[in-house]
């Protein structure tokens, strides 16, 4: 009874393990169109009312980047601040970090027109990596799933 019910625990904790990485891979591309859509915030608040940075972070607001505390920290403490404290709860790779670190430090450094370009061409690049990520996830969240699943099973034969 004992060996039974520990193969149901080791299954449903593998099972589950697989899950949860599938729903961590769907929050990663969230927030990442969260970023898409706070810079181009920012580049139109920019362009059609000069609006100081403060101020456009005050304005802003997106469940996906507010879920994990970042628009709170960035409204303090300003985005490349706010991207650093909140880099674990983000669950961004590396690249899409590096991307988002070099849009903050280029950030509030040069004229309107300027700023403009720059959300322009950092939106952009998180698009094309939103793109890319769009067409993998749904076949990574099934190899997650499907692993996980294997594993348990084979864990299960193994402990029967």
């Amino acid at each position: 009874m004992m060996r039974v019910l520990g193969i149901i625990l080791i299954c449903t904790a593998a099972g589950g393990s697989g899950m949860l990485y599938a729903a961590s891979l769907n929050r990663e591309y969230e927030k990442l169109l969260g970023f898409i859509r706070l810079i181009r915030f920012i580049g139109t608040r920019i362009e059609c009312f000069s609006q100081p940075l403060m101020t456009v972070y005050a304005d802003f607001s997106d469940p996906a980047l507010d879920s994990c505390g970042f628009t709170g920290a960035l409204r303090e403490d300003g985005f490349t601040a706010a991207l650093c404290r909140c880099r674990d709860e983000l669950c961004l790779d590396d690249a899409v970090f590096g991307i988002l670190s070099e849009f903050g430090d280029g950030l509030g450094k040069s004229f309107s027109d300027d700023q403009v370009k720059h959300c322009a061409r950092y939106a952009d690049m998180l698009s094309e990596r939103a793109s890319e990520l769009e067409k993998t996830l749904p076949g990574r969240k099934k190899t997650a799933v499907a692993v996980s699943a294997s594993l348990a099973v084979m864990a299960a034969v193994i402990l029967l």
